[in-house]
């Protein structure tokens, strides 16, 4: 059963936030964004933290929001109490059984990563001379995964959001490795970050261990690009400056192949800090 054990929420509402408790309700949380197909509710990831500053907290923020939208309160207090008020509406659009835990399956063999992507422009694509997108939507590729014994199917992109400024991958093949993102220059990340995450450092795929590959750029002396990882993206933009990124509700399914693939830290590290060991390819074309 869904259970926590003392109140979750703003530090400045007198929340207790246990880790687990916390952990609990992120899970919750996200499940309730899936069901509602609204990302305000989603915590922008599974960690069992809570930030010391409400404001800067997703699961704060995903808290107020649901108490708003789904609770009727007209001012949240972001918290949720046992047996509440808060938690009575969660359980009762998600039920009050937790779902069984997908037992983790490791990666045996390298994955392939194939990027299809037709030769589409998505929507909020910067261009030079305002060249119209040719795909309505932000995600406009396929991203498959096979090999490994594991697979699946998920929505992505290939765009920068500004290719006046940057440049996209050129099709080709790629080795692909497993890391953290905006973790080039950031201390070791230890065992327990290896969480679903949407913002900061976070695990994520690195293309070329984040050497230099060759991008199209409207920017004619823009030919390379470094430090290109897949990682989410956000609802209302990409946030990409050149990387591959999965549709953010997309994002915890793909990303929590590889944490349960790869579950030892020292396999996130086995290249350099923060730069894992090599688990596939990454195959780019139309």
């Amino acid at each position: 059963m869904w259970k926590i054990s003392a109140s979750v929420g703003s530090y400045e509402s007198g929340a207790v936030n246990k880790a687990t408790d916390v952990t609990t309700v992120q899970k919750m949380l996200t499940e309730i964004a899936k069901k509602a197909s609204n990302p305000l509710f989603d915590p922008k990831g599974i960690d069992g933290k809570i930030a010391r500053v409400g404001a800067s907290s997703g699961t704060v923020k995903a808290i107020n929001n649901f108490q708003m939208k789904r609770v009727g309160m007209a001012r949240a207090d972001g918290r949720i109490d046992v047996g509440g008020k808060t938690w009575k509406t969660m359980t009762s659009m998600i039920g009050a059984v937790a779902p069984p835990a997908a037992r983790p399956v490791p990666v045996g063999g390298m994955v392939t990563l194939t990027v299809q992507h037709g030769g589409k422009m998505p929507t909020n694509t910067k261009r030079q001379g305002d060249e119209a997108a040719t795909y309505n939507g932000m995600y406009e590729s396929v991203f498959t995964l096979t090999g490994g014994g594991i697979n699946g199917t998920f929505r992505g992109s290939i765009w920068p959001d500004n290719m006046t400024v940057k440049g996209r991958v050129v099709d080709g093949t790629y080795p692909l490795h497993i890391g953290f993102h905006k973790g080039g220059n950031a201390a070791k990340q230890e065992a327990d970050k290896l969480v679903m995450r949407r913002d900061g450092i976070r695990p994520g795929l690195l293309v070329n261990m984040r050497k230099p590959v060759n991008v199209q750029s409207d920017n004619p002396g823009k030919v390379t690009s470094v430090g290109i990882n897949v990682h989410n993206g956000f609802v209302n933009n990409r946030m990409s400056d050149g990387c591959l990124t999965i549709q953010p509700s997309d994002w915890p399914r793909f990303i929590q192949l590889f944490l349960d693939g790869f579950p030892d830290i020292n396999d996130w590290h086995a290249m350099y800090t923060n730069t894992g060991k090599k688990i596939g390819q990454l195959v780019i074309k139309t």
